[in-house]
């Protein structure tokens, strides 16, 4: 059975960004909610700063890998949002990494 996760989401409409409170385990396998996640905060206003807050989780090498990744490229390894003029992808994805 793969680990369950969950996700608190905040939205600082000031600043411009959602805050993706991650809790349990991130593995390669479930770690694409959390993309798809990204992605949904985004959906709700376009050109956000979105930080995935896994200070509460534990991360897999692989999983941490990918998110690192995105981080760095700016994209997503799952579909985006396709609309007039552009797409919907966050303008800039952050990581708090786990502590452990």
């Amino acid at each position: 059975m793969e680990p369950k996760l969950r996700v608190g989401i905040r939205f600082d409409l000031d600043r411009r960004m959602a805050r993706l409170e991650v809790r349990g385990r991130v593995t390669e396998q479930n770690s694409r909610v959390l993309y798809v996640l990204v992605r949904r905060a985004n959906t709700a206003l376009p050109g956000l700063t979105v930080l995935l807050d896994l200070r509460r989780a534990t991360a897999t090498e692989d999983a941490m890998a990918g998110l690192v990744r995105s981080s760095e490229t700016g994209s997503l390894p799952v579909p985006v949002v396709h609309i007039k003029g552009g797409t919907l992808a966050p303008r800039q994805l952050s990581i708090l990494a786990p502590a452990a």
